[in-house]
């Protein structure tokens, strides 16, 4: 259990009176609290009973020598453990370093008046090194990334639980394997090659590689860490997954530019075909034929229009526009959608209120989809006897708000939040629905909003609300 309060002293030695000088001296540390064991096995007794955070133990004692002590409490505790040995006694400090311990100190070099402080801040320092090092490892297990340590020939001297699961195999079998054992050998090789690349420029280097149909993002770093300063650690997400998803956009994307070349090309042209022989047929035929031949435009309009909505639409989803925005002219803008909305609807009256800013907006050349298909909108879901649709615009020192407004049947409460949805549309409307879509797909892109509200005393306003170019 990892704390961060106050540290839980364990002091074991056979002398009594050097168990009572030490613990008062360390108990008058706020940090430190102390409890005594005279043999190694009265402090196994004392670890199984409570909480201890570091043992302090002398080296020489009956029974259970320090070093077998901390044997024990490293196999079933894994706690800080601080040696006391004799005077001069460097045999017993390197063996006992060598065999994992914390720290050591001369039991003379703290018995000196004064010295016990030496003793308290060692005790602190091996307490916070564990602490946070049982932090790391938690955070290294937690991740989902493969970590690994490896050395600089290839052997596997650290590992985390997502290392051992990718490679179907536990930490203690992972740990002193070599690459090759769990990966192809030429993967093992690129891993080996970049890892030693880390060490010899110092800096992490980043690289992906893959093996049978497994795909990985990796990232080599160099350890520094005394005698560990020539391995590497080796950070590896599987990003097969994502490579799948890649795969499909770009397919997507390759269909999408079939699409729009059918829709503006080959459609388009039958389109525009079709409406110049309406205009051709359109003197030779009678009154009861006439009706037939504006049905005909009629529809040949409506068939344009979509196939703008189409192209508009594909080159939306289908391009790198959203990274490619500029300052566009909102005024020039929305004067050729008006101007075009009166040409393409005879029985809408457009009127502009007010002046139009002569504002830059972040956008691109798609920015008069939005408010073509605003205007084209407000035309077809009218089906009074005077549709009247009023635009108007105002600038603030941050964005560009615009209004569209129509006299129409307006839009049902429960309809607002998904008018603007892929598809959506009214009961007998005559358009796809995909009109709206657009519009608001683009606006997000640029990075502002659009919405519908209820307009006095009849009609619906659409108002969209974009950024000023920088």
């Amino acid at each position: 259990m990892i704390r961060t309060s106050s540290i839980d002293v364990l002091l074991v030695d056979d002398s009594g009176f050097f168990r009572q000088i030490v613990s008062d001296k360390l108990g008058e540390s706020e940090d430190i609290s102390v409890s005594k064991a005279s043999s190694g096995e009265e402090a196994l007794e004392t670890l199984a009973d409570g909480s201890v955070d570091c043992v302090v133990s002398d080296f020489e004692m009956p029974g259970l020598s320090g070093l077998e002590l901390y044997e024990r409490v490293e196999a079933e505790y894994g706690l800080p453990f601080i040696l006391l040995t004799g005077q001069g006694d460097e045999q017993t400090a390197s063996r006992a370093i060598g065999t994992g311990i914390d720290d050591y100190l001369r039991k003379d070099d703290i018995a000196e008046e004064g010295q016990l402080q030496l003793l308290a801040n060692r005790i602190e320092n091996v307490v916070t090194q564990r602490r946070a090092n049982e932090k790391y490892e938690l955070l290294v297990n937690n991740t989902p990334d493969e970590i690994t340590q490896v050395a600089a020939d290839g052997t596997i001297t650290a590992a985390n639980d997502a290392a051992a699961r990718s490679f179907d195999t536990t930490r203690e079998e992972l740990i002193g394997s070599h690459l090759t054992d769990v990966l192809p050998t030429e993967s093992a090789a690129t891993r080996v090659e970049h890892g030693r690349r880390a060490l010899t420029a110092g800096s992490a280097v980043t690289f992906q590689d893959g093996y049978g149909v497994r795909h990985f993002h990796n990232v080599a770093a160099p350890v520094r860490v005394g005698s560990e300063s020539d391995s590497f650690q080796l950070i590896t997400r599987d990003i097969t997954e994502q490579k799948r998803r890649e795969r499909e956009l770009q397919t997507r994307t390759d269909e999408l530019a079939v699409i729009n070349r059918l829709v503006r090309h080959d459609i388009n042209n039958d389109v525009q075909l079709l409406i110049a022989w309406a205009d051709g047929i359109d003197r030779h035929v009678d009154d009861d034929g006439q009706e037939y031949v504006d049905r005909i435009q009629h529809t040949c309009d409506h068939i344009a229009e979509l196939t703008n909505i189409a192209r508009d639409f594909v080159d939306s989803i289908g391009s790198d526009a959203e990274f490619a925005l500029t300052g566009v002219n909102v005024r020039h803008i929305l004067e050729d959608e008006v101007e075009k909305a009166d040409r393409r609807h005879d029985d809408l009256t457009v009127t502009v209120d007010g002046e139009i800013p002569h504002a830059a907006v972040r956008a691109n050349e798609l920015l008069s989809s939005v408010f073509g298909n605003l205007l084209s909108n407000a035309a077809r879901h009218n089906e009074g006897a005077d549709p009247r649709v009023t635009v108007s615009a105002e600038e603030s020192r941050t964005d560009v708000r615009v209004r569209v407004a129509d006299n129409g049947p307006g839009i049902p409460d429960a309809q607002k939040e998904s008018v603007f949805g892929k598809g959506e549309m009214g009961p007998d409307s005559p358009g796809t629905g995909i009109g709206l879509y657009l519009a608001h797909t683009l606006v997000e892109q640029y990075g502002g909003t659009i919405s519908v509200e209820d307009r006095d005393p009849d009609g619906c306003v659409f108002t969209v609300s974009l950024p000023k170019h920088a």
